[in-house]
């Protein structure tokens, strides 16, 4: 189903920006040259990065389970 779809394209999106701004921040500036209006790169952005990459791991997380949930529960 369309929604469950949603859930794990919006979950893998964020736990995958999350990594990226733990690990590999740089890869994000390079990356917002193309995608400038999802993710924002910005000096502020970039110096808080630890806490925007574990609440974006987080989000991706919780989406992810939410789908994983739903789909057990047949919900979606």
């Amino acid at each position: 189903p369309a929604t469950m779809t949603a859930f794990m394209l919006i979950g893998l999106i964020c736990l995958i920006a999350g990594v990226l701004f733990l690990i590999r921040p740089g890869v994000l500036v390079k990356m917002s040259e193309l995608f400038n209006q999802i993710v924002a790169t910005d000096s502020k952005t970039l110096k808080y990065r630890v806490s925007a990459g574990l609440i974006f791991v987080a989000l991706g997380l919780f989406f992810l389970f939410m789908a994983y949930y739903f789909n057990s529960r047949g919900w979606l």
